[in-house]
């Protein structure tokens, strides 16, 4: 069933697009949007399982193996209501399983030694699974001796993985990604429960088999934390669809955090270079640049197209966050993954194909595999520690700096979650208030600078064929979707000093952004759909009507 509605997905596309110049078709394929929409989720529902059948095997594992060890183990469980696709719940069985073995073999101190510490004679460790967007967290934590890096560094050395000058240049965090390799441990002797160098090596290869990862933390005589990021289903995923060298490529919008948008005049100047190396200043902070077209062909030049404008997708993969220079942007789309061939997978740069709405075929980028492959180190630890102190400062936070018929405003950065440049065509109307169809559920749309009305006398004059065309800023309030339209987005930008503006029902509050006041826009001002709204196809018109 799941393989016939990613099939009935790729037909709707192409469909969409086909119908998207005929007015007559226009109803009917948003109709077929919203029913496949449905029709999806549906299946997907059927398909989901609780996590709770794999963690209920794990407190018998965890006992029979702390009394062969001689430990004292506590095992705690939380999230077990979390649901997760059948197949990929099949498939994290071992990499769990290894994941708590290693725990408590190399993790867990025997009880005199933790006593010795000053610790509790019995260890604990927890088992959590938590939703996080289109991801499903599990964690593998313990409270026992941590990764000691020396001794991987030591071992490392020892067996020719990496030469003692790579060794010293390599931070804490960068080594502890040498556990996963092929045959390493760090167990003195083999036993039946580890030191064969399999445990980390099968949890990683596993998981990145289903488009998942895995993320180790660890702080010597604290403990350690094994992280499975595993994507809710295979199937079907959102991606944005970029240009290079006149072809197509999806990139997975999990991995996606911002677009920047270089205009041709500013190309010369955009970018800053560090020997060979170039560079790009985002909001005061050096981030490094990958060209895709590079990638593709390693005998093209690195520069900005001067005639043309550029784009920067900025992509967070595996703690390497790096900026992703691509010719052009299409609309994003969902993509159904297929299976690449080993020939195309020896490349090392994509983790599947597609085929687009068009009718063409794209191959699915990686961005963990591309910031490998363009040599990008991961963050060091205070990097992240000050990002993380940045993100819980309260008295700052980022946000999109619009402009709404000639006044500037903000929207909070974490509710956005797409900005659009549509046809005027794709603003319905529920009665008379303008909705639009996102991932199949109608959403209603503020429109407090009368930009709607302005972009249907606009096309009523010039008589354009392609219609008039306006941006739109989905963005969640709570549990729901609504969308601003806007005159132009101007830039992302951190504010500081947040205070409430008094009345108006337009903001909720004042911001400092670039030295000057900015109004933030209130998403919950937007009224909901009323309850007994009648949404049937005879009260949803469209915008040329109603203009």
């Amino acid at each position: 069933m799941m393989n016939l509605v990613g099939e009935l997905v790729l037909t709707r596309n192409q469909v969409l697009q086909a119908t998207a110049a005929d007015s007559r078709m226009t109803l009917l394929s948003r109709r077929l949007d919203m029913v496949t929409a449905d029709l999806r989720e549906s299946v997907m529902k059927a398909r989901m399982q609780p996590v709770s059948n794999v963690f209920s095997k794990m407190p018998r594992m965890v006992r029979d193996l702390s009394q062969s060890l001689g430990r004292r183990v506590h095992l705690e469980m939380e999230g077990q209501e979390t649901e997760l696709d059948k197949s990929l719940l099949e498939a994290i069985k071992d990499p769990l399983t290894h994941a708590l073995r290693n725990a408590l073999d190399h993790g867990i101190e025997p009880p005199d030694v933790r006593s010795a510490a000053g610790k509790n004679p019995e260890g604990t460790v927890r088992l959590r699974a938590v939703q996080e967007g289109s991801h499903v967290v599990i964690e593998v934590s313990d409270d026992g001796a941590g990764i000691a890096v020396e001794k991987v560094r030591d071992k490392a050395i020892e067996r020719g993985v990496i030469t003692p000058d790579r060794a010293a240049l390599l931070g804490e965090r960068e080594l502890l990604q040498l556990i996963f390799l092929p045959g390493f441990s760090t167990a003195a002797k083999v036993t039946n429960v580890s030191g064969r160098g399999v445990g980390m090596d099968v949890v990683r290869t596993n998981v990145e088999k289903i488009g998942g990862k895995v993320e180790l933390d660890s702080r010597a005589g604290k403990g350690t934390t094994v992280r499975l990021r595993i994507p809710l289903t295979l199937a079907i995923i959102p991606a944005l669809i970029v240009r290079s060298l006149n072809q197509s490529f999806a990139l997975p919008q999990g991995a996606l955090s911002e677009l920047v948008h270089i205009p041709p005049e500013k190309a010369e100047t955009a970018i800053e270079w560090i020997d060979s190396a170039p560079l790009y200043r985002l909001r005061g902070r050096l981030l490094p640049l990958v060209f895709l077209s590079r990638l593709l062909d390693p005998g093209r030049a690195i520069n900005l197209a001067a005639d043309r404008e550029s784009f920067i997708a900025v992509l967070d993969a595996d703690g390497r966050r790096f900026g992703l220079v691509v010719d052009g942007l299409a609309d994003p789309e969902e993509i159904v993954v297929k299976p690449l061939s080993a020939a195309l997978k020896d490349i090392g740069l994509y983790s599947g194909a597609t085929v687009l709405g068009n009718a063409d075929l794209a191959l699915i980028l990686d961005p963990g595999a591309i910031a490998m492959k363009a040599g990008i180190t991961m963050q060091s630890e205070e990097e992240t520690h000050a990002q993380a102190e940045e993100s819980t400062d309260q008295t700052r936070a980022e946000f999109l700096l619009v402009e709404v018929a000639g006044r500037r405003a903000a929207v909070p950065l974490s509710d956005v979650l797409r900005i659009e440049q549509m046809p005027l065509s794709r603003i319905e109307y529920v009665g008379y208030r303008p909705v639009l169809n996102f991932d199949g559920h109608l959403l209603p749309v503020e429109d407090s600078g009368g930009i709607l009305g302005q972009a249907a006398e606009a096309q009523s004059v010039e008589s354009s064929p392609d219609g008039a065309q306006i941006i739109a800023v989905v963005c969640r309030d709570g549990n729901r979707h609504v969308g601003i339209v806007v005159s132009h987005v101007l830039d992302v930008a951190t504010g500081s000093d947040l205070f409430e503006a008094g009345t108006g029902a337009q903001t909720c509050g004042v911001t400092m952004l670039k030295n000057r006041v900015t109004g933030v826009v209130d998403l919950g001002g937007v009224a909901p759909l009323a309850q007994g709204e009648p949404a049937h196809e005879s009260w949803v018109q469209s915008a040329e009507v109603t203009a």
